[in-house]
């Protein structure tokens, strides 16, 4: 996309994650859609889930219109839990509780790992969640500091006990290399190697493919009690160099409306943006009522905040790969990833 739009090929309507609404604002290539919509009598944004909408709204212009969302939530192995005559994650569970758990479901056999109770793995949503129920972040609300943020006492301390789940000497995480070797988070999940994994709700689409019986749970919560979530969605934009912008705004309402939300939805793959076709969701949703559920607990990480973000997540990521890599300790990595990310800032 970036290259297409860099070259003035890209389309009229495109799909953007979550993760790139503010760079791509940024960079000057969507066009914001409030003038459309305040002379169209026929279109009401009403119809959809509010926080959908504010997602797409960046300097008090609305930029996205949804597409879907998925909450991330605690994805549990029910044939792992059973086996081992322990009972299933319930609401009042803390991180510490998780983590306690993981160690009675990971097992060895002559030295060599073969169940992991947990994946703390290096994906950044599921780690912003638990640092913020441990009431810390990586950056400053308005996301323009990191120096006593992403290495502040709190964040050094919570990382230091979620990079111990993958290479302490009670570790109950596979390490990068582990998930690689054994085939993903998805595949070992789907084979008993893997008892939980925070992740979204499009994992469904291989599970039910599967043998492998599981539920969902609320992510655990911090210390404090705190429960924290994150939504992964997506928003149709429009080129803000089309030739055809009436035409763009038309096809980007019915992708995101009543019908295409009706659509999208029927497999239960994807939760619909639209409140009507949600609530008939949450009206017969038993098995997975806990993702739907943590969309109440949603709190917007550094890329939805910021048009600096990519360099939060990117020198974030980098620093947590150097811990697990054993050429860094945890305060030594992020004092470095703070440095680096408010130098680029600057």
């Amino acid at each position: 996309m970036t290259t297409s739009l860099a070259s003035g090929t890209a389309p009229d309507v495109f799909l953007v994650g979550e993760g790139d609404f503010y760079s791509f604002v940024d960079k000057g290539v969507i066009e914001p859609l409030d003038d459309y919509i305040a002379k169209d009598q026929s279109f009401d944004l009403g119809i959809f889930q509010k926080d959908l909408v504010d997602m797409g709204r960046i300097n008090d212009k609305l930029y996205y219109l949804p597409k879907d969302f998925n909450p991330l939530a605690l994805w549990y192995n029910k044939r792992v839990f059973d086996e081992a005559g322990i009972a299933y994650p319930s609401d009042d569970w803390t991180w510490d509780d998780m983590i306690a758990t993981a160690q009675k479901l990971t097992k060895q056999e002559n030295g060599k790992y073969t169940q992991f109770g947990f994946n703390a793995g290096t994906w950044e949503y599921p780690i912003y969640t638990y640092l913020w129920a441990h009431d810390t972040d990586i950056a400053n609300e308005d996301g323009t500091k990191a120096e006593g943020f992403m290495n502040s006492e709190k964040t050094v301390s919570a990382m230091q006990k979620y990079v111990d789940m993958s290479i302490g000497a009670n570790r109950v995480s596979p390490t990068p290399q582990d998930t690689q070797t054994m085939g993903g988070d998805s595949s070992m999940f789907m084979t008993d190697k893997l008892a939980m994994m925070v992740t979204g709700r499009w994992v469904k689409s291989d599970l039910d493919k599967s043998d492998v019986e599981y539920g969902s749970a609320l992510i655990p919560k911090g210390p404090n009690g705190e429960r924290a979530g994150i939504i992964a969605a997506a928003g149709w934009a429009m080129n803000s160099k089309s030739k055809h912008k009436e035409e763009a705004y038309e096809l980007m309402k019915w992708l995101s409306g009543t019908d295409a939300q009706k659509l999208r939805s029927k497999d239960g793959l994807v939760l619909p943006a639209t409140t009507a076709e949600l609530d008939q969701v949450k009206a017969t949703e038993e098995k997975d009522k806990p993702v739907i559920e943590m969309m109440n607990f949603a709190q917007k990480p550094v890329t939805m905040r910021s048009s600096n973000g990519p360099i939060f997540k990117d020198a974030f990521t980098q620093a947590l790969e150097k811990v697990l890599l054993g050429k860094a300790d945890v305060k030594g990595a992020l004092d470095e990833a703070a440095k680096t990310v408010d130098s680029k800032i600057k």
